[in-house]
């Protein structure tokens, strides 16, 4: 068993952030790690051949290839298939800011006896590093290299910057849900509320790339980010997530609330399911 799986989902992915991502894990101190690439039905084949070629100079690596199915369902196949004590997860076109953060995460979470232990993150916005910018809070005041209650916590995004206990995951069935959209805030809400405590760190552990394509959320995939937000509303209210629960609620109808005209042509069941989970939640 090695200590640590990094997944790295990757679906017609530009070359180039693709190479930063493994490189920035393969680089890594802690040496003692398996990247499993799992290639989301890419139609781009420089994207395969890349992770082929580099598994041809380094047996860390595994490429799993499944049909288009979405980021959630790729990680879920990168969780079976890991061999990990604990599991980081990368997106394909991030990377880590330095080459010692998976031996210091390692380290923190084996002596301070945690299943989960992370820290905080920058924005690239082109190549300029940014501060992430959050109208609801903040949350940097928790990032001061001490145990932290979810119960306190309670933030439901992020997710990239923590590393996790693989059996905390596997024992308790705590997989992504197969949204196209909005997947993985569910997942961090459950496994964190199942570890109850977490170690938070004072510095940071992943840089996230802003995208600076521009996109309108189709109305399948308005229904799915949707979806993922009644889940975490339902899970909260459910489990007197107080925090959490305002927090969503507040975030969707500032932000999201224009989303259910995007769903309005698909059925009027799917529909009237989400906008009765939607007003439950008040």
């Amino acid at each position: 068993m090695v200590k640590v799986s990094v997944i790295i989902p990757f679906y017609n992915q530009n070359n180039d952030f693709l190479i930063k991502a493994l490189t920035s894990a393969l680089n890594q101190t802690l040496n003692d790690i398996e990247i499993i690439c799992i290639n989301d039905g890419s139609e781009n084949l420089e994207n395969i051949n890349l992770v082929k070629n580099i598994q041809k100079q380094d047996n860390r690596v595994k490429l799993i290839n499944i049909e288009h199915q979405g980021s959630g369902i790729a990680r879920n196949n990168g969780i079976i298939e890991s061999s990990g004590k604990n599991i980081m997860f990368l997106d394909s076109d991030d990377y880590y800011p330095d080459i010692d953060i998976l031996e210091k995460l390692y380290n923190i979470k084996t002596e301070e006896k945690v299943k989960i232990a992370g820290g905080k993150h920058l924005i690239l916005n082109k190549e300029r590093l940014e501060e992430p910018y959050f109208n609801f809070g903040n949350i940097d005041e928790y990032f001061c290299n001490k145990k932290i209650k979810y119960l306190d916590y309670q933030f439901p995004w992020w997710y990239w910057c923590f590393m996790y206990d693989t059996d905390l995951m596997k024992e308790n069935n705590i997989f992504f849900p197969s949204y196209l959209r909005y997947q993985d805030p569910p997942f961090f809400v459950k496994i964190m509320y199942q570890a109850q405590i977490f170690y938070a760190a004072d510095f940071v552990t992943y840089i996230h790339r802003k995208s600076d394509r521009l996109f309108s959320l189709t109305p399948f995939l308005a229904y799915h980010h949707v979806k993922g937000i009644s889940e975490i509303l339902t899970f909260s209210k459910e489990h007197h997530l107080n925090k959490l629960h305002k927090l969503l609620y507040d975030t969707f109808y500032n932000y999201d609330i224009n989303l259910l005209e995007n769903i309005k042509d698909l059925s009027t069941i799917q529909l009237y399911e989400l906008i009765k989970i939607i007003n439950e939640a008040k």
